[in-house]
């Protein structure tokens, strides 16, 4: 379904990357649910996830929760704040741990640390979770080193990697491992990054070094920032229409579009850029005294269309096209035509903050503030609709089962048919 970034420093042209997840199968709806389905009792309730913390932590959260249905396990990433004594840098240290839970029990399998022997802790962690139960961990540590982890379902290492330099990491669509380094800025604006590709056993598939930096990787495709950076008052800033490069999985550059004038393209591509199971790009991007417009890009790289999308709307991927969630109404749109294919107006107060995720079995979860909805994206039916008035975060739902972090504990909760 995903991978988690977690970091308290702000990186531009890089983005937090929603990883495609192997060999899961879209799940059907087995109903249009119409009324808010109840979740209680719960299956199990945890042991104390934070029962670990150190006696210097200031504070300690749970920032993950992903279920692996095919190992039953399900994995939740905890991280305590830790005090900054070298007093060099304002940089927050953090402790991360990765857990591994019985989705039969909920009893605890496993913990993996990412503490250094050397006393390192972490400044910023990225998460990659397989269909398979293997988790990929980067880190960027407070001694200035770089670590990728290979951690098996068992708990145990599969391999480390050291890296040269800050990076995003991405699961691509043929299950290669993509490194994407986060580059440096040279005095003219330009920014010299590399890709690279594992297998997973950790041997390295290919290299490149690009100009640019990654804004997305998701399926067969690689989205790269590739115009030069204009300076200002406060550092770098990308151009008004700006440049950006598609490569393939060999790493090669497939094409590029440069964007009309007085354009801004979304640094998060998590709701802005999407690749389709055929290899089509979507981007969306905010031009002066036009407005939001998402571009369509076809596998070989032709501009399709450009289509004006509602400026206040949250978009994401179906897989063969796309969806806009404004006001409660979700609207379906497939990639020949440019009007919406299906709607649906949801119930419900919208939550503070609103997102709309594709889940581990294919569907869209999309929150509000006392419940959650499930929803099949090639026809917009109502999978599931689940009071979240009792739930705690963060949750992960696959297979009509709900996991839920509360107090410290993490519960299950199997929705009955």
């Amino acid at each position: 379904m995903k991978s988690s970034h977690h970091s308290h420093r702000s990186y531009a042209w890089t983005s937090a990357l929603l990883a495609g997840v192997l060999g899961m199968s879209i799940a059907l709806p087995a109903f249009a649910a119409e009324t808010v389905t109840r979740l209680s009792p719960a299956s199990w309730s945890s042991p104390p996830l934070l029962a670990d913390v150190v006696d210097n932590a200031l504070a300690s959260r749970v920032t993950d929760v992903h279920a692996v249905p095919s190992k039953s396990l399900v994995y939740v990433h905890t991280q305590q704040d830790i005090p900054n004594t070298t007093g060099k840098t304002q940089n927050s240290w953090y402790l991360d741990t990765l857990k591994a839970y019985s989705s039969t029990t909920g009893k605890l399998q496993w913990s993996y640390s990412l503490h250094k022997p050397a006393g390192a802790y972490t400044l910023s962690t990225q998460s990659v979770y397989t269909s398979y139960g293997t988790v990929y961990m980067y880190a960027e540590y407070s001694d200035g080193t770089y670590q990728l982890y290979s951690i098996h379902s068992s708990g145990k290492l599969n391999w480390q990697k050291p890296l040269s330099d800050a990076a995003n990491i991405t699961l691509m669509k043929d299950g290669s491992l993509l490194v994407a380094s986060r580059g440096t800025v040279n005095s003219e604006g330009i920014i010299r990054s590399t890709l690279q590709r594992y297998d997973n056993n950790g041997k390295l598939l290919n290299q490149q070094p690009i100009q640019g930096s990654l804004l997305k990787a998701e399926g067969n495709r690689i989205l790269i920032a590739a115009s030069k950076l204009n300076k200002n008052a406060n550092g770098w800033e990308m151009v008004p229409n700006p440049q950006v490069d598609v490569y393939g999985l060999e790493l090669k550059r497939l094409y590029s579009y440069t964007f009309p004038p007085k354009s801004n393209i979304y640094g998060d591509g998590s709701d802005s850029m999407f690749v389709l199971k055929d290899g089509t790009v979507l981007i969306r991007a905010n031009i002066d005294d036009v407005g939001n417009k998402l571009f369509g890009f076809d596998p070989k790289g032709k501009l399709m269309w450009g289509r004006v999308i509602p400026g206040g709307s949250i978009a994401q991927s179906t897989g063969t096209g796309y969806i806009t969630y404004e006001n409660n109404t979700l609207q379906l749109y497939n990639t020949s035509s440019g009007k919406a294919i299906a709607s649906v107006t949801l119930e419900g107060t919208p939550a503070d903050y609103t997102w709309v995720l594709r889940t581990s079995d294919g569907n869209l979860m999309i929150n509000m503030d006392d419940r959650t909805y499930i929803v099949y994206p090639s026809t917009l039916a109502i999978v599931e609709t689940i009071d979240t008035t009792n739930l705690g975060s963060p949750i992960d739902y696959v297979n009509r089962t709900v996991y839920s972090v509360k107090d410290g504990t993490l519960y299950k909760y199997v929705i009955k048919k």
